[in-house]
């Protein structure tokens, strides 16, 4: 088994991606690293580490895809940067079972479209991150950014997907799912939400109903469920109220001397708390509904992130997990037939 890696796509790269991949390279013996980017560049770099060569390779690519760009005219014109060789070859190449980028997430999210093609039968892929709870647990949130307008239909296949995601991926058999709501009531919501409720209550999964975004992280949900809008805003706020209480807690030990002197018996559950909210050791979001395994991790993702992202990319290679979302997206297609004949 072969992983892509998107070299030149974040904002550390490529000295993050190549000490990343070679971190990866050296911690396991299950799959080798493809390399797309500049190969003058990624050869000086690669020079600086210890590894087996013959697992690592390069695949030339002199031009890079950024921020600035339009995703779809960036996919179509800048055919030798190293997201659309990337790509290329994971499209072609039958060795190569997935690939892992920190570039532009509407980039990576068009090309994977146009470039790789959606499993047949899926209406909208989507972005599908964890997050940690507070019981020491994870949680998905499907979608997180990738569909802003959503029918109904798009989020009953966003909670097959993410239920295959969590089963197959992190080995929860029966994941509990809600639906992003302003209420638990089953009445609240609007129009879309209120559609989706009854679509979910039909399918065969593990449905707790609605749920409130404060109740994202308490542990008591596998998958949320959400269009892409809403799923991008609970990501945000997640996000930054953890900055936010980390920055004050480190505010109010520095304007005090007993706090100060307090935190030398407590450092051991600082930096345990500090690590839980550490998106790095997350790896990235992968994109699910597309033919092949594609991870988009964070654009200042550091070597240990990418090193994440891509045992990430090879645990859901391994399980099969584009397989088994094909499966449960042809077995909804069949209870539908049915159900219209």
């Amino acid at each position: 088994m072969k992983i892509l890696i998107d070299a030149f796509g974040g904002d550390n790269s490529p000295q993050a991606q190549v000490q990343g991949g070679i971190d990866f390279i050296n911690a396991q013996q299950g799959a080798d690293i493809v390399f797309t980017g500049d190969e003058q560049k990624l050869k000086a770099e690669l020079d600086k580490l210890t590894f087996d060569r013959n697992r690592v390779s390069i695949v030339h690519a002199p031009d890079v895809v950024t921020n600035e760009d339009s995703p779809t005219g960036a996919i179509r014109a800048k055919k030798e940067s190293s997201l659309v060789k990337a790509f290329d070859v994971l499209k072609s190449d039958e060795s190569v079972a997935a690939m892992v980028s920190s570039g532009s997430t509407g980039a990576v999210l068009t090309g994977a479209v146009l470039k790789v093609g959606r499993i047949p039968g899926v209406l909208r892929p989507a972005l599908c991150p964890l997050l940690p709870t507070k019981t020491g647990g994870r949680v998905c949130i499907v979608d997180c950014g990738a569909n802003m307008d959503c029918r109904p239909e798009y989020l009953r296949q966003f909670a097959l997907m993410g239920v295959s995601y969590m089963r197959s991926v992190c080995g929860i058999q029966n994941p509990r799912v809600g639906l992003l709501s302003v209420g638990v009531e089953d009445h609240k919501g609007n129009e879309l939400t209120k559609a989706v409720f009854a679509m979910l209550e039909e399918l065969p999964i593990n449905f707790a109903g609605n749920m409130e975004a404060r109740d994202a992280l308490t542990g008591e949900y596998d998958v949320i469920v959400t269009d892409g809008f809403a799923g991008n805003v609970l990501l945000k706020s997640v996000e930054g109220t953890a900055q936010m209480v980390m920055s004050m807690l480190k505010q109010a030990i520095m304007q005090s001397a007993s706090a100060k002197f307090g935190t030398l018996f407590m450092k051991k559950a600082f930096s345990s708390l500090k690590s839980s909210m550490d998106y790095q050791q997350f790896g990235g979001a992968p994109f699910l509904g597309v033919e092949k395994v594609i991870v988009k991790a964070h654009g200042a993702s550091n070597p240990k992130a990418i090193t994440a992202a891509l045992f990430q990319a090879e645990s859901m290679a391994k399980s099969d997990l584009c397989g088994q979302i094909k499966a449960e997206v042809e077995k909804l297609a069949t209870v539908e037939e049915g159900a219209a004949q």
